[in-house]
């Protein structure tokens, strides 16, 4: 199949099933846009997170305590602003506040209980049948063999929210067990959520590796893939285009 990116992703396909058009915008015609600063804000804490990990599996001791990794934190924050195009909704030093309280957050709830054995580990396999490509970058796999994505968010997930990202857990199972084996233990999203600096909380999704069915996986992964080699790009309009960063493309093409 003739894909642009010659694998297919969980976000590629996430954004397929959105909006058509706007996968062709990003992917194919390659319309760079800014990124906004909710994107922005985690994929520094995704670098520091992997960063404090890593230094966990590597058995550094000891650990950097909360001041030494907000440090990092603003370092990081501040070096990833000169590669990326930022649209700020929030105004940059209220975003990075945000950034360090979900920090301490990590570090006061949720670190103490990681035991790491791979941090952000890109798999890809061969899906057979169909001759693609898929590939994933998994946040966390812990020695029990238990996989953690992260997610920095305004609000506590919903049920529909959940639901929706249940292909991603089913691909992270398949990338792992094809390139490991039959070995994981449970599969979890770890959510820290806040609109501010203030009050920062987290919520817990998990489900077990067992109850998954691959085969939905492959028809939808199957679907997208045929649609994107046909050049099946139509546009999904709804209430959201208005906050698509595509929309003024858009709308001039037919």
């Amino acid at each position: 199949m003739n894909l642009p990116k010659e694998y297919l992703s969980y976000n590629q396909v996430r954004l397929y099933q959105t909006c058509p058009k706007k996968y062709y915008f990003s992917y194919v015609a390659e319309i760079t846009t800014p990124i906004n600063d909710r994107i922005f804000l985690g994929m520094v804490f995704h670098a520091l997170a992997e960063d404090f990990l890593k230094r966990r599996i590597e058995g550094q001791t000891p650990e950097p305590g909360e001041e030494d990794v907000v440090d990092i934190f603003k370092e990081k924050f501040a070096d990833m602003q000169k590669e990326c195009e930022i649209s700020w909704i929030t105004p940059p030093a209220d975003t990075e506040k945000r950034g360090i309280a979900f920090v301490k957050h990590f570090l006061s709830d949720i670190a103490s209980a990681i035991d790491p054995l791979m941090v952000e580990q890109e798999l890809e396999v061969e899906l057979p049948g169909i001759g693609i490509k898929l590939r994933g970058i998994i946040d966390l796999v812990e020695k029990d063999f238990s996989i953690t994505d992260f997610k920095t968010t305004t609000a506590r997930w919903s049920k529909e929210k959940i639901k929706s990202s249940y292909l991603q857990m089913v691909i992270y199972k398949y990338l792992f067990e094809k390139s490991f084996g039959d070995v994981i233990s449970q599969l979890k999203f770890r959510i820290l959520y806040s609109k501010s600096a203030s009050n920062i909380k987290d919520q817990l999704v998990t489900r077990n590796a067992a109850d998954f069915d691959f085969g939905k996986m492959f028809n939808v992964i199957n679907y997208v893939a045929e649609n994107i080699s046909s050049g099946v790009f139509y546009k999904n309009e709804s209430f959201y285009c208005g906050f698509c960063e595509h929309s003024d493309i858009c709308r001039k093409t037919k």
